[in-house]
């Protein structure tokens, strides 16, 4: 039987929330002895490394070189660049200082904000069914909101720099890996003079 792409999406986007909610939290709780800011940088450098040699792999050298010829495409990356290091940052402070619940709050309201953005910046169509998903979230996030005894900043980080992460990389045509690896280059001297002083 042939899977839909719809249906391969939301495969897809299942494995990767569990393995990133589910996995990456084990790594990440399993390493927080080092100290969050350390953990990042060594994240930040071996993301760069591992991306350099797929892209040796790979030999995707030309179209690497190609974007720097384009000075919106460059701008765009550094941007998206300083908010997943951000996105970084807060969840694995979240993880080493036992705020999962409230990291996660930022993941499960991120979707809506997407949508969001997708229909004010995009002018995306909304059909009744996600007008009613829209309604279902923002419900919940609502309820969880009451339960938080403060504003749940951690949560609101993760959630608005990964929305707008999404909504700017939207706005380019560039290669995942490649796309990731121009962030991770633009973050990797910051990273190197924090591992420094490390």
């Amino acid at each position: 039987m042939k899977i839909s792409n719809f249906n391969k999406g939301i495969i897809s986007t299942s494995l990767g929330s569990f393995w990133w909610g589910g996995i990456g939290v084990i790594y990440f709780q399993y390493l927080s002895f080092v100290g969050h800011i350390e953990l990042v940088v060594h994240r930040c450098l071996w993301t760069s490394l591992m991306l350099i040699l797929t892209t040796c792999f790979l030999s995707k050298w030309k179209s690497l070189f190609k974007i720097f010829t384009d000075s919106k495409k460059v701008f765009v990356l550094f941007l998206t660049g300083s908010l997943i290091f951000t996105n970084w940052s807060v969840w694995i402070y979240a993880v080493a200082s036992k705020q999962i619940i409230n990291a996660s709050f930022g993941y499960f309201i991120m979707p809506i904000l997407s949508v969001l953005f997708g229909y004010i910046f995009f002018q995306e169509k909304l059909n009744l069914k996600r007008i009613i998903s829209i309604l279902l979230v923002l419900i919940s996030i609502f309820y969880l909101f009451l339960n938080f005894k403060s504003i749940p900043w951690v949560g609101l980080s993760v959630a608005l720099s990964w929305s707008i992460y999404n909504l700017l990389r939207k706005t380019i045509k560039v290669d995942t890996d490649i796309g990731l690896l121009i962030e991770s280059l633009f973050i990797l001297p910051f990273a190197i003079i924090v591992f420094f002083f490390l």
